[in-house]
């Protein structure tokens, strides 16, 4: 199978583990180390740390997150929406290595997404960039950094209580 097959299988995978609130699925594939999930507000190239960000997660946070959406105790959630999601456009850095980082098993992977969100009388849609940078752990792909960029991050959304 070429590395492009291999990253679409895991783009589909991770997007159905989200749909389905798989929620601890979709966690495994993460690292253990290093892992941060951003979605910037307002402009994609602001500082996460000196500017406000829709989300801003490390490893911990993610746990924290995952543990609140699998407990059913966010109000938000409840009862869960359906979700699909279309993952298209996929790229691969062509020499596979992220720019700036010398860990040359590190992958940069961008793709666009639609993700379509219901429940009860209301439907909303989302779109924007997924930028992922991906390592082989034990055979398998992890995510190591995921930064969603929102085609809306600079206008009024309703809260975020869903993984994008």
């Amino acid at each position: 199978m070429s590395l492009r097959e291999e990253v679409e299988r895991f783009l589909v995978l991770e997007a159905r583990f989200m749909d389905e609130h798989r929620y601890k699925e979709w966690l495994k594939l993460w690292t253990e180390d290093e892992a941060l999930y951003w979605v910037p507000c307002n402009a994609d190239d602001i500082d996460p740390k000196r500017h406000v960000s829709i989300i801003y997660d490390d490893r911990e946070r993610l746990q924290q997150r995952v543990d609140r959406l699998a407990s059913g105790a966010s109000l938000a959630q409840e009862p869960p929406p359906r979700m699909r999601r279309i993952v298209s456009n996929i790229e691969i850095e062509p020499n596979g290595v992220m720019p700036g980082h010398d860990d040359p098993g590190e992958i940069r992977v961008a793709s666009n997404f639609i993700l379509a969100w219901a429940r009860g009388e209301t439907q909303q849609t989302w779109a924007g960039r997924s930028l992922h940078a991906l390592i082989r752990s034990d055979g398998a792909f992890r995510i190591r950094r995921k930064t969603v960029l929102l085609i809306n991050a600079d206008q009024e959304m309703p809260l975020l209580q869903f993984l994008i």
